[in-house]
């Protein structure tokens, strides 16, 4: 059982190889690759929500950019508190280089509406641009 596992395992390799099966799996699914590690979001009453000090982790061998994100937000209110209330989604103006690692938006970008009485609870990427040349 195990040779025959090691082979096929052997024969995928090299038929992802000669196709470039790997490079398309890059290029058509950038959120297996990029990973937002650390990320913030300020909101005053109800507002325009703006995200900032977001640490984006490229782990593809290609650039990306114009990143495509979705925010969900709980509820502080007791009523609802712990329950996703709202989600925004939008697409961040960044660059990532391959293999990086960096902390990106210093100074903010709006990102749909918030609420003090919202928590942004879990980040998303959705999709980003490949950079290929």
């Amino acid at each position: 059982m195990k040779k025959r596992f090691g082979r096929l395992s052997f024969v995928l390799a090299v038929f992802m190889l000669l196709t470039g099966a790997s490079k398309n799996l890059t290029v058509e699914n950038p959120e297996l690759y990029i990973k937002i590690t650390d990320w913030s979001v300020y909101a005053t009453w109800s507002a325009v929500a703006i995200i900032h000090h977001l640490t984006i982790e490229n782990t593809a061998d290609i650039a990306y950019k114009n990143i495509k994100v979705r925010v969900y937000y709980t509820s502080t209110s007791t009523s609802k508190e712990g329950t996703i209330v709202s989600q925004e989604t939008g697409v961040l103006p960044i660059t990532l280089p391959p293999r990086s690692k960096n902390t990106y938006l210093k100074e903010g970008f709006p990102l749909g509406a918030g609420s003090q009485f919202m928590n942004p609870v879990r980040i998303e990427v959705l999709d980003a641009t490949p950079v290929v040349k």
